[in-house]
């Protein structure tokens, strides 16, 4: 099984309010946890994000890893863990679903 990933989101950004409530919406495992970014507590949860949160910015950690993603590239990892999606992760098509979504 994957490690969970922290989805760091502008929450007064209406692109990042929709990726991030289509995610919460189909994260059945509860893999992705959505963190807004103007919660003070994100340097704590993720130190690796100190100082690279930014208005209009999506980030993901890997919790295993520690590895961070920023804009489109954060598809790709959450597809991986979201049930019925991760064929799409597999095939290289983060990027197509990330402009359908955020649109």
């Amino acid at each position: 099984m994957p490690s969970p990933l922290v989805l760091v989101y502008d929450a007064e950004d209406a692109r990042c309010r929709r990726l991030a409530d289509w995610v919460a919406r189909r994260d059945r495992e509860g893999l992705v946890v959505p963190f807004p970014s103007q919660n003070g507590e994100v340097a704590r949860v993720a130190p690796e994000l100190a100082g690279r949160v930014a208005p209009g910015l999506l980030l993901v950690l890997d919790t295993g890893t520690r590895q961070v993603e920023a804009g489109p590239r954060v598809m790709g990892p959450i597809l991986a863990r979201l049930p019925g999606w991760r064929v799409l992760a597999a095939l290289g098509l983060a990027g197509l679903v990330f402009r359908v979504v955020a649109r």
